[in-house]
Parts: C-alpha cells; structure tokens; sequence
C-alpha cells in the first residue's frame, strides 16, 4: 500500500507541477539524504547541535537555492531564515534545559516496545530534542520567508520607485496573511498528530495540569509553539532584509 501511496504522489507532482514538480522531488530527495546524514552522524556520537546546524544550512540551500534560483529574492529569504533559526537555536537551548524535554516520555516508558530498548546509547537526549525542535520548525519558516520575499519582489518590480520603508510595509502587510494561514496549518497539523495522545490522556482521567505538565504533551507542544514563533518572527526579518537588499542593487 505504501508503494501505492507513493506512486500516486509522484505521478501527481509531475503531472501537476511538471519541471517545477521534478525539481520538487529533487529537493525532497535531497533533503530526505541530509536527514540520514544526520541521524548516522548524531549515532557516530557527533555533536546533535553541530549535526543540526550543519544539516539546516544544507537544507536551506538545498530548498531555497536549487530550487528557486539565487536571485535576490532567494538570498533574502536564506539570510532571513539563517538570522531566525540562529536566534531560536538559542532560544530553543535555554528553555529545553528549563523544561527538561528530552528522553521517553510517560507513555512510551509504560509501552511493552520499552522492555527492549537499550538506555545506554550514550547520546544526550536532552540535545536530540532540542535539534528535533528546530528540524521541525525549519520547513514551516522557509516557507514562509519564501513567501515574504516573493510577495516583496513583485511588488518592487511592478512599482520600482518604491522606497525601503514602502516595501517593508508592503512586506508586513502581505506577512499578516500569511502568518494567519501558517499558523492555522501548523495547529491543525499539531491537532491531527496529538488528538490519540489527548484521549489518551483524558481516558486516564488526567488533570489540566496534569495533562500539561506531561512531557508526552510537552515535546510536541513546546515544538508546535516554538514553529509558530519561528513563523512570526521571520516576517519583519524577512520583510526588512527583502527590502533594503531590493533597494541596493
């Protein structure tokens, strides 16, 4: 069935998208590559924070460059998603280190799958989060940076006389919208994954408080708040990089 489920995804990126599917799917793969990448290199003991970083500076070019070009717009869009994840990778270490995230939750401590898993990988779980937090925000910030820059590119190349403040609030304008969409994805996104977990947990007749203080809970609420930090943040970092590089060329 899985064979059947891909065969049509493919079919319909290229029959749909054409050139631009193909590049698509070479994207896709190629991203799919740096994650391997980064799993063998996290279990060789290399550093999950050096592996992480490394890894979204290749999917950023990956995404962002091969596949819409290095014009101006793609440039403004790769510095402002690299100016973002660098201040949500800090962000992200402190308060995974003051939530203690990391490691098996309630849930799959009680699981019979836990009876055979060896707890001595010597790895820090605690690091493994923290680069899953920031793998996972990674797409849903690009995208919307994508979004920005483009929006801003047009405007500017339709009403070139506009000035630096103009097109960074055209940025902010068009960023409003999309902020709305993205934001909406990512809970409904969060909902579909978490709604077996929050019956779970109200089946077991957990509290609000307790249901919130469950790191079952936790790992993926933190993650789905900090994407939509990361989405919100961009939009005036994107919309202010897009402008002033437009207006010095």
């Amino acid at each position: 069935m899985i064979y059947i489920l891909a065969a049509v995804f493919f079919l319909l990126l290229l029959i749909v998208g054409g050139d631009r599917g193909a590049v698509s799917l070479i994207t896709l793969v190629g991203n799919m590559l740096v994650f391997l990448a980064a799993v063998v290199a996290m279990a060789a003991r290399i550093h999950p924070i050096l592996v992480t970083v490394a890894g979204s500076v290749a999917v950023n070019c990956i995404t962002i460059l091969y596949q819409n070009g290095t014009g101006k717009k793609s440039i403004s869009a790769l510095l402002s998603v690299g100016a973002v994840m660098l201040a949500l990778l800090v962000f992200v270490f402190w308060i995974g280190g003051k939530m203690h995230i990391g490691g098996l939750n309630e849930i799959d401590m009680k699981s019979d799958l836990s009876l055979y898993y060896s707890f001595n990988i010597h790895v820090d779980m605690r690091m493994v989060c923290i680069s899953m937090i920031i793998i996972g925000l990674l797409g849903a910030v690009m995208d919307s940076a994508v979004a920005i820059s483009s929006s801003i590119y047009e405007v500017y190349d339709n009403n070139p006389d506009l000035g630096t403040k103009e097109l960074f609030e055209s940025g902010i304008a068009m960023g409003k919208d999309v902020m709305a969409t993205t934001l909406n994805t990512l809970y409904f996104a969060y909902i579909g994954e978490a709604l077996m977990l929050i019956l779970y947990l109200r089946q077991y007749h957990y509290s609000l408080v307790s249901m919130l203080n469950a790191k079952a809970f936790l790992q993926d609420f933190a993650c789905i708040v900090i994407s939509a930090i990361g989405c919100i943040l961009v939009i005036p970092v994107c919309a202010g990089i897009t402008a002033k590089i437009l207006k010095e060329q």
